[in-house]
C-alpha cells in the first residue's frame, strides 16, 4: 500500500463536500466488487453500484444535493481507520437541511481498496431530518 489508510480515508471523506461527482468518483475508486457498506440498523450494500443507488435514494428522499462532512476525530490501526464526524446535508441553494453526527469504520486491504465500511448513529436523528 503505497499511502496510509489514514490519509486515503481522509481524502475519501474530504471528497464528499465536493458534490455528487467527486463523490462517485471517490466511491468508484475505492470500492471493490465486494465491498460492504453497512449502516448499521438501516442498509447494507455489497459494490459501487449498490451503494450509489443508495445513496441517491437517500438524497432524494432528504432533500440534499450534496454532504459537507466535518471529521471530528480520526485514527487508525494497521489498515483501520475509525472516524467521528458530523454530516451535514446542504440543499442546491446552500442551505443546511439537516446534520447528524455519525462513527464510521473502514476496513482497507493491502491494495488500500475497501474491504468493509460501517457507519453507527442515531437513526431518530436521520428520521428528524427526513420529517421536515
Amino acid at each position: 500500500m503505497k499511502r496510509l489508510p489514514i490519509d486515503i480515508i481522509r481524502q475519501f471523506l474530504n471528497a464528499w463536500s465536493d458534490g455528487p461527482e467527486p463523490l462517485e468518483k471517490a466511491i468508484r475508486d475505492l470500492f471493490r466488487a465486494d465491498t460492504e457498506w453497512v449502516n448499521m440498523g438501516l442498509s447494507k450494500t455489497v459494490g459501487a453500484d449498490e451503494a450509489l443507488a443508495l445513496g441517491a435514494k437517500f438524497e432524494a428522499a432528504m432533500g440534499y444535493s450534496k454532504i459537507l462532512v466535518e471529521t471530528l476525530h480520526i485514527a487508525a490501526h494497521g489498515n483501520v481507520v475509525l472516524t467521528e464526524r458530523m454530516d451535514r446535508l446542504v440543499a442546491a441553494d446552500g442551505r443546511e437541511v439537516g446534520a447528524f453526527a455519525i462513527a464510521g469504520i473502514f476496513e482497507l486491504d493491502e491494495e488500500g481498496k475497501l474491504l468493509r465500511w460501517r457507519d453507527y448513529t442515531d437513526p431518530s436523528a436521520v428520521a428528524a431530518i427526513h420529517g421536515h
